[in-house]
């Protein structure tokens, strides 16, 4: 089998039947759809009908966490375990995919070796289209801004994402990403990548990103994020998450600014 989408769900009645539909009527065909989901509601008949697919698999269970990227990484570990596709499909219950993503996926895939890829996304907000991809940072490839700042790339959200099935698989095992609780599947996966194989941001236009106020990490950047303590220990966070998997610290000034800022939090 080629794809493997894994949905990962909580909560997201009014998406999550856009979001399998646009799975089943993929142009491509050699895929599965396993959902993950931990709501606290029972469904409408049209999204019943959808979850008793036969393309589908669908699993529920309770949360296990109350911190909602852990909760997610669950899913998507518990996905991935019963996955049989080759390479794996990230997906949350609140987007949904073009009908030729996969087949465009494929045709990608045909032509180079790839790892990890994203790509860019529409950004969807109240049902329109707020703009059509997301604005490319390219100081993100910049040699001064690596040096000074950092060395992450730019994140695109997990739906984006097709990865290898054996890279999740050594992503599971060395980066031990449930050590890491606010930090989501997308970012901890990206910088795995980037340390470890490439990623490849090919592709425009087949993802379609929902934007709303219980979108994973919103409470992060909600107002003037710069001034909520959970962002700074969230980014410090992810500093010492990429020393982890480097295997050496980068005390760039970014990283002294935010030791600091969240030290001043600390002391408040």
């Amino acid at each position: 089998m080629k794809f493997s989408i894994l949905i990962n769900t909580h909560n997201q009645e009014d998406y999550l039947d856009k979001a399998i539909l646009s799975c089943v009527n993929q142009d491509f065909k050699d895929y599965e759809i396993i959902v993950c989901d931990t709501s606290d509601q029972t469904y409408n008949t049209k999204l019943n009908r959808l979850i008793s697919h036969k393309r589908v698999r669908y699993f529920h269970w309770s949360t296990k966490s109350k911190q909602p990227e852990q909760n997610q990484m669950d899913k998507i570990l518990f996905g991935f375990k019963r996955s049989k596709g080759d390479f794996i499909c990230l997906m949350d219950g609140d987007d949904f995919f073009k009908k030729n993503k996969l087949s465009s996926l494929e045709k990608l895939l045909s032509k180079k070796i790839i790892s990890f890829n994203q790509d860019n996304p529409i950004i969807i907000r109240n049902k329109s289209i707020e703009k059509k991809c997301i604005k490319i940072k390219h100081y993100k490839k910049n040699y001064l801004f690596n040096f000074l700042i950092n060395e992450w790339p730019q994140i695109y959200g997990t739906s984006s994402i097709v990865v290898k099935k054996k890279v999740l698989k050594m992503f599971f095992k060395k980066a031990k990403p449930f050590s890491w609780k606010y930090l989501a599947i997308d970012v901890q996966l990206a910088l795995f990548c980037k340390i470890n194989f490439k990623i490849d941001s090919n592709l425009n236009n087949i993802t379609r990103k929902n934007m709303h106020n219980n979108n994973l990490g919103e409470e992060y950047l909600k107002g003037y994020y710069l001034l909520i303590k959970k962002f700074w220990i969230r980014r410090l966070m992810q500093h010492k998450y990429y020393f982890f998997l480097k295997k050496k610290n980068k005390f760039t000034l970014d990283f002294f600014v935010t030791k600091i800022i969240s030290y001043l939090f600390k002391r408040l």
